[in-house]
């Protein structure tokens, strides 16, 4: 893909903090895992100071799967259909998640919706990528929304996660212009770029926000 595009990254980090020890993370991931392979390889190459513990995902066919096993990263599939209640489901995750003793939870192209009580074991400690500027266009599809909207920019945030869908504070965005000659296969790719640009970074504020116990004021 041609990435000569003009995009804005705020804030403006360059880049992440380092961290001794690493920072010991969760992904949790439902599809091919394209953010998942970049966390890897910036932690193999010691460019982002992670320790990335586990791969929980919900769909056994999800190509993160074998990006983990090529890395070999723990991976452990829980399907939400092997649940008869979503608070066994996300039981499961909840306490799979506790054995591995993680700071931080990375949710990169996790297509669950977790309930609040999901998101208070773990308050302040779950972070999620999303493709649109939040708080705008919400939900699994947001590129496609963007551009049916005829917006004229769009971009990719993390944040923290919170109970309602998609919201919850902001740690980083990046933004680029929607033109003419996109379509949703180029906007999407584009947009895939600015996330591997950003959620490393983001997980980095985040990790250091953790660690010195910073308050959503500071």
């Amino acid at each position: 893909m041609d990435n000569s595009f003009d995009f804005l990254i705020s804030p403006n980090i360059l880049k992440p903090k380092r961290f001794s020890p690493k920072l010991r993370i969760a992904i949790l991931a439902s599809g091919e895992g394209s953010n998942f392979q970049e966390l890897i390889y910036l932690s193999k190459s010691n460019k982002l100071d992670i320790d990335i513990k586990i791969l929980i995902s919900n769909r056994p066919e999800a190509g993160c799967i074998l990006k983990a096993k090529k890395s070999n990263i723990c991976f452990k599939i829980i399907k939400n259909s092997d649940y008869e209640k979503k608070e066994s489901f996300e039981n499961e995750i909840i306490n799979t998640i506790k054995k591995t003793d993680v700071e931080l939870i990375v949710m990169a192209g996790w297509m669950k919706i977790m309930s609040s009580k999901f998101v208070n074991e773990f308050k302040n400690k779950i972070i999620n990528i999303h493709p649109s500027l939040l708080p705008s266009f919400k939900g699994n599809n947001a590129i496609n929304e963007a551009m049916s909207c005829c917006s004229k920019i769009t971009g990719c945030s993390v944040h923290f996660v919170e109970p309602e869908v998609d919201s919850g504070r902001l740690i980083m965005q990046a933004a680029l212009s929607i033109t003419n000659e996109d379509n949703l296969e180029t906007l999407s790719k584009k947009i895939h770029f600015l996330e591997h640009k950003i959620l490393p970074l983001s997980i980095s504020q985040a990790g250091f926000m953790l660690r010195n116990d910073l308050k959503d004021n500071d």
